[in-house]
């Protein structure tokens, strides 16, 4: 009896795609990749500092440069964590942007829809986010200013469908000198 042969599996072309080098858009975060130090200020509704608070934000790239983790904690008084939140970021070659997802510990925080794009050397993030009370929640994320050794960020967010817009916070983030 003739021995058949069994074909080999065919593998999809996104998977194929996968197991070479990521595409050079997914090393955009590429400067989030370290630990930083980060003097923070939240704004008031009417634009006025409510309060300053100092952060530590650290990323690390994963699955061959294809993902970054990061996890931003604001301090307390006492150099406490008061607040965390984790997110991974992933370039998509389907969408041609930045696909976000985030959760905040030791705060409760919406389910939000994150994603965002690399233009004119800065990160230009956008999220919607459903209150408890059923509204929605834009937020504009802006990383700008970006050296090696720092950078800047500002959040803006709006609740009436992104016809008005409030900074809710910035950031000046240091690198953190390896010893």
């Amino acid at each position: 009896m003739p021995e058949t042969q069994t074909p080999a599996p065919q593998i999809p072309p996104e998977v194929l795609r996968y197991l070479k080098d990521p595409v050079e858009e997914s090393r955009q975060f590429d400067f989030l990749i370290g630990e930083w130090s980060v003097d923070a200020i939240r704004f008031r509704e009417d634009g006025a500092p409510l309060f300053k608070y100092k952060a530590l934000w650290s990323a690390v790239a994963l699955n061959g440069g294809r993902m970054v983790m990061d996890d931003f904690r604001a301090l307390g008084p006492n150099g406490q964590a008061v607040s965390s939140f984790v997110t991974l970021r992933t370039y998509s070659e389907v969408t041609n942007r930045w696909e976000l997802a985030g959760l905040q510990a030791l705060q409760p925080s919406a389910p939000t829809d994150w994603h965002g794009v690399a233009r004119d050397g800065e990160m230009l993030l956008d999220a919607t986010a459903q209150t408890p009370a059923g509204g929605t929640v834009k937020t504009r994320i802006r990383f700008f200013n970006i050296r090696p050794d720092s950078f800047s960020w500002e959040s803006t967010m709006s609740l009436d469908d992104g016809k008005n817009w409030r900074k809710t916070a910035e950031l000046a983030a240091t690198r953190v000198a390896r010893h």
